[in-house]
């Protein structure tokens, strides 16, 4: 889908790529990032803060909840052992079965008489009743009229046979069920025992007392719970005596259960609606446990206060953020929109205006040498550039109708010596290269021609230095076959070989040799000529490098013809008017080893589709000097 000519894709990433939208987006996403971590972290350390206080102080909780529990089971043991303070009460135990029923009346309102003081005496929290058993399970006293039982039930019913297995310590029981036997709907514990003389232990009786839940409604409600903290009593077995949600009675989630086996701990675990923390602590005297299950949400309820001002605060800084970066980028923008506008119309060739300068920071100073720079830039072009391109059209030009003119004199000479001596054969064929050579400059306006041509113009230069220099140069080409119709600039070879000749073979002590290679590197032309001539210093090639690598426009001088200019700077020259920073030109020469220049070009710029599988073609070295 297109809008007004650009897709709305487009559209989105230019809006994106602009310096504004990047700055409101790196505040935006800095606050927030920062705003973030800070929030993160304080609300985790907070966090974990909290949840260590908790579970430090639930643990604290129920063992506090313990000790009270088992100072209170302790004051109730003392009172079930009122028996064994007076003789006569173990006595009655142990001639019980051979008494009279007058006799055994008298003894069970003694026993009743006992208990009634023990319990009047002392108020006991939450006593209900209390009833005494013969080991036969006969009722022998009571502290009312409440007789649900049978004495074979009582006998049979669990509490009973614990109590007796406990043989004379106390069983404490949460309400009785399923065994034949059911408790009053108020009891919610009690505690028995057995009494015995040690020498009859066949004979015995077993008080038991019933409490209600006072006791544990007391529990925790000093210790600042919270709302939805639940407090459970389990007995030895696990089973549920006491739950402070006021909830019927119902067993505990079994995965709770499961983890509560040891003598104390803390533990996290899932719940019906929210993961909960529970802590326990098992009693040394009764093995029941008191647990304190608090939901996380009373643990972690305090820091929604603090994710809530996080939040609040994160939005308070992304509003002033993006109401500083809008400010802040309209002022870093609108002066660089304003030099924009300049580059426009500098492209378009209008140097009349020039960038405001309004201000003193970096951007202002980018202004002011901005409209320095446009000042040379103008002046360059009017007054030394074009010009410059002028000169060298007009050199370049010059060079397809003249040739060297020390070349020239050298040759005149050489056939004039030669006429001395009447050679006839040589001075035709140097006359005929000479008239190749002149053809070949002269010959129409075409800049451009094949490799081939060159090396053919090549071959004419080096006939004639071969009569000037006998055997003392040779020369080779190595190039590919499907190279020879490689488009060059026309006298590309010619300045690069008399360079080789003059520069570096004609000084050196013995033969030399020049090679011309060419070959396709990947996707680009590589031609080079070399020598084995006397080379160059160190600081001359430093001094020739520099002077290539040196802008065209501001050069201060123009190498003319007259002055030799057909040299390495000026092939150079010509390949960078035409391919700038896409042509590789490179001089390499050490002193006493000779010379290589380089040059490299991209093939498809050049018109040549490079083919493969088509192999290397070495010419014959050929020998200069040899003579026919």
């Amino acid at each position: 889908m297109k809008t007004g000519g650009k897709p709305i894709a487009g559209k989105i990433r230019d809006f994106f790529s602009r310096i504004r939208t990047v700055l409101l987006f790196s505040y935006s996403v800095t606050i927030l990032l920062s705003i973030a971590i800070v929030g993160t972290v304080s609300f985790s350390i907070s966090s974990s803060t909290i949840k260590d206080r908790v579970e430090s102080a639930n643990l604290q909780i129920v063992r506090q909840i313990e000790n009270n529990l088992n100072n209170d089971f302790r004051s109730k043991r003392n009172l079930l052992l009122a028996p064994y303070y007076d003789q006569e009460y173990i006595d009655g135990i142990n001639a019980y079965p051979e008494m009279t029923d007058q006799e055994k009346f008298r003894y069970q309102q003694k026993l009743e008489n006992l208990f009634l003081k023990s319990f009047n005496a002392t108020p006991i929290r939450g006593f209900i009743r209390f009833q005494i058993y013969y080991r036969t399970g006969e009722l022998l006293a009571a502290s009312d009229d409440y007789k649900p039982w049978t004495p074979v039930q009582v006998r049979n019913s669990d509490w009973f046979l614990r109590t007796a297995a406990k043989d004379g310590e106390v069983y404490f029981n949460g309400p009785s069920s399923g065994d034949g036997t059911t408790d009053a709907a108020d009891t919610a514990y009690s505690s028995s025992i057995l009494i015995r003389d040690f020498s009859s232990p066949e004979r015995f009786i077993v008080v038991r007392v019933e409490y209600g839940d006072d006791l544990f409604r007391a529990i925790g409600q000093n210790d600042d719970l919270s709302a939805g903290s639940r407090i459970l009593v389990l007995d030895e077995r696990n089973a549920l005596v006491y739950d402070s949600s006021g909830a019927a009675v119902r067993m505990p989630d079994e995965r709770l259960l499961n983890r509560l086996d040891g003598a104390e701990g803390k533990f996290w675990t899932e719940g019906e609606t929210d993961e909960q923390f529970v802590s326990y602590i098992a009693s040394t005297s009764t093995g029941w446990k008191v647990v304190l299950v608090t939901p996380r949400r009373d643990i972690v309820g305090p820091l929604d206060n603090i994710k809530t001002t996080v939040i609040a605060t994160a939005l308070l800084a992304f509003a002033l953020t993006f109401m500083i970066s809008v400010l802040f980028g309209r002022r870093i923008t609108q002066p660089i929109l304003a030099l924009y506008k300049n580059v426009n119309r500098i492209k378009r060739g209008d140097f009349s205006e020039r960038a405001p300068v309004k201000r003193n920071d970096e951007i202002g100073l980018i202004a002011a040498n901005f409209n320095a720079m446009q000042d040379e830039l103008q002046q360059l072009i009017e007054h030394k550039y074009v010009n410059q391109i002028k000169l060298r059209e007009v050199e370049l030009a010059m060079l397809y109708s003249q040739i060297n003119p020390h070349f020239l004199y050298n040759t005149l000479d050489i056939i004039r010596a030669m006429a001395d001596y009447h050679k006839v054969e040589e001075i035709g064929e140097m006359a005929q290269a000479l008239a190749d050579m002149f053809r070949y400059n002269t010959r129409g306006r075409d800049e451009v021609v094949t490799l081939q041509e060159e090396l053919d113009q090549i071959e004419a230069y080096m006939k004639i230095q071969s009569i000037r220099f006998e055997d003392k140069i040779a020369w080779e080409v190595d190039v590919e076959e499907r190279l020879y119709n490689f488009p060059i600039l026309k006298m590309t070879l010619q300045p690069l070989v008399e360079n080789a000749v003059f520069h570096g073979l004609e000084r050196k002590r013995g033969k030399g040799t020049i090679r011309i290679s060419a070959a396709a590197e990947g996707d680009r032309f590589v031609l080079s000529v070399s020598d084995d001539g006397v080379g160059m210093s160190e600081g001359r090639l430093a001094e020739l490098r520099a002077k290539l690598k040196q802008s065209l426009h501001r050069e201060e001088e123009v190498v003319s013809v007259a002055e030799g200019g057909i040299g390495i700077r000026n092939v150079y020259s010509r390949y960078a008017i035409r391919f700038g920073d896409r042509l590789a030109f490179a001089v390499d020469s050490r002193k006493g080893t000779g010379t290589l220049v380089t040059i490299g070009l991209p093939a498809e710029d050049a018109g040549f589709a490079v083919r493969t599988g088509i192999e290397k073609k070495s010419r014959n070295v050929q020998q200069i000097g040899s003579k026919s």
